[in-house]
C-alpha cells in the first residue's frame, strides 16, 4: 500500500510536470516531506474539454453517495487488480482519473513494537507520478474534492520490503491516464506491470511515523545506505 509520500517539487516544478500554464498558485504546504492521509495534495485532471490543470484535493476517497462525507475510514489506496468491480471506485476510474505528482513513499518493515521504515524512489530522484481517481462530494453547502492512490503488486526489487507499491505512469501515457475516453482494460493491462525502475531504498528515522514531523531531515539515511537496486 501507500501510506505516507514525499512531494519535494515546488508548485512551478508541477505545473511545468503536466504541461499546465499560467502562474501556479500558492499550494498548501509545498513541499511535503511527510504526506499523509486527509491532508491536501495538489494533483493534476482534465476539465470538461480536456484541459489539464492543478487542484487541491484531500487524500482520501469520498464517494459522492455517501452520505456522510466521515461515514467510513479514508479510502487512500485502491488496487489496480479490482478497481472496476468495486463500487466505491469504479466510477472515479472510468471518468475521473489523475496523476499525483510525488518524489518518493515511505514503507514499514519488522515487527510491529519494532517497525522500521524505509524511504523508496526512483533512481535519480526525478519526479514520479502517482496512477490516482478522484471524487466530488456534495451536501447542501459542504464540498469535498478527494482522491485515492492506485496500487500495484511491488516491483521485484522492493517485494522484500512490502509487496505492494503505488502505480507510477510514465511521461509517455500521462494523456492517455487523463483521457475518460481511453480503454479501461488498455490502462489496466499497462499498470499490470509495475514500473521497472530503478529504485533506490534505504532506512530512515522512526520519526517519520509521527505525521507532526514533516522536514527534510526524514529522508537522511539511517546507518549505512542500502544499495542502488
Amino acid at each position: 500500500m501507500c501510506g505516507r509520500f514525499t512531494r519535494k517539487l515546488s508548485p512551478r516544478e508541477v505545473y511545468d510536470l503536466y504541461g499546465v500554464s499560467g502562474p501556479p498558485p500558492l499550494l498548501a504546504r509545498e513541499p511535503r516531506y511527510n504526506g499523509a492521509p486527509t491532508q491536501d495534495f495538489a494533483v493534476c485532471r482534465v476539465d470538461g474539454g480536456g484541459r489539464r490543470h492543478i487542484a487541491e484535493l484531500r487524500w482520501g476517497l469520498v464517494p459522492s453517495w455517501w452520505n456522510d462525507a466521515g461515514a467510513g475510514p479514508p479510502l487512500i489506496n485502491a488496487r489496480a487488480e479490482t478497481i472496476r468491480e468495486k463500487r466505491v471506485f469504479a466510477d472515479a476510474f472510468r471518468e475521473r482519473r489523475c496523476l499525483v505528482p510525488a518524489s518518493g513513499w515511505f514503507e514499514w518493515q519488522g515487527p510491529s513494537q519494532a517497525r522500521q521504515p524505509f524511504y523508496l524512489t526512483l533512481a535519480g530522484g526525478g519526479p514520479i507520478s502517482f496512477a490516482g481517481i478522484w471524487e466530488r462530494w456534495e451536501a447542501q453547502r459542504e464540498v469535498v474534492e478527494s482522491f485515492a492512490i492506485l496500487t500495484t503488486p511491488a516491483a521485484a526489487e522492493l517485494a522484500d520490503i512490502h509487496h505492494r507499491q503505488p502505480a507510477i505512469v510514465d511521461r509517455e501515457w500521462f494523456a492517455e491516464w487523463l483521457d475518460p475516453s481511453s480503454q479501461a482494460h488498455e490502462l489496466l493491462d499497462r499498470l499490470s506491470t509495475p514500473n521497472p525502475g530503478p529504485y533506490e531504498r534505504w532506512p530512515v528515522s522512526a520519526r517519520v511515523n509521527s505525521v507532526r514531523n514533516d522536514d527534510p531531515d526524514l529522508l537522511r539515511p539511517v546507518g549505512e545506505q542500502l544499495r542502488l537496486i
